[in-house]
């Protein structure tokens, strides 16, 4: 009896491929593609500038701040110094080194006083200071000594500069005296000046200046 004997065998037809290994292959095929044209297209130029060219979400904040313009600092100055009073000092009692020359002063003792008091010249008045005026403003001056002081007093203080001539003929009795540094110490404590006064022998009162008024 003969076996029976395979057709496909016999025949050397190979069989049909299977369709899910079709499908298998093909699927691979196309990713293969795919990254194929990945890594080519890596190497592109458009590639690199589509990269840097893709839009930001918002803008950027900047991280660092302009520094603000530095503000100067003011150069200190030095205060200018105040300029020296002039004229007769304010009615008032005042200390004698704060007078000026024209105050008419009520009372009055002696040139030699240590206060004064000012009053307005227009009012009944004993005596008035015509005149201060300083001796010699060197501070290294030496004191030139008592007799060399009074004996340039006289014309000092009765000088048409500092005496009203025409105001003080209203008045017979008329008489001036003077303070001045009498020591050396009081001259180097800085007492540089005279001071030259008039007033009445018969005690009674000026009822105007007769201080010479100042030169235009």
């Amino acid at each position: 009896m003969t076996e029976p004997v395979d057709a496909a065998g016999a025949s050397g037809v190979r069989r049909p491929t299977p369709r899910w290994l079709v499908v298998a292959v093909a699927a691979l095929a196309a990713v293969f593609v795919v990254v194929l044209f990945f890594v080519i297209g890596r190497h592109l130029p458009w590639f690199d500038e589509a990269q840097t060219a893709a839009p930001t979400s918002g803008p950027t904040a900047s991280t660092s701040a302009t520094p603000a313009a530095a503000t100067p600092t003011p150069t200190p100055t030095a205060p200018e110094p105040a300029a020296a009073p002039t004229g007769p000092a304010a009615a008032g009692v005042h200390p004698w080194n704060e007078l000026r020359g024209g105050e008419c002063l009520d009372p009055f003792g002696t040139p030699w006083d240590e206060t004064f008091t000012v009053v307005d010249c227009a009012a009944p008045h004993a005596a008035q200071l015509i005149a201060r005026v300083s001796l010699n403003p060197d501070p290294a001056a030496v004191y030139p000594g008592e007799a060399a002081i009074t004996s340039q007093l006289n014309l000092a203080c009765t000088a048409p500069t500092v005496l009203d001539f025409a105001a003080a003929s209203a008045y017979p009795d008329v008489q001036w005296q003077a303070s001045y540094p009498v020591s050396e110490a009081q001259w180097a404590a800085g007492q540089r000046e005279y001071s030259c006064f008039v007033s009445r022998s018969s005690g009674e009162k000026f009822t105007a200046s007769v201080q010479a008024p100042p030169a235009a």
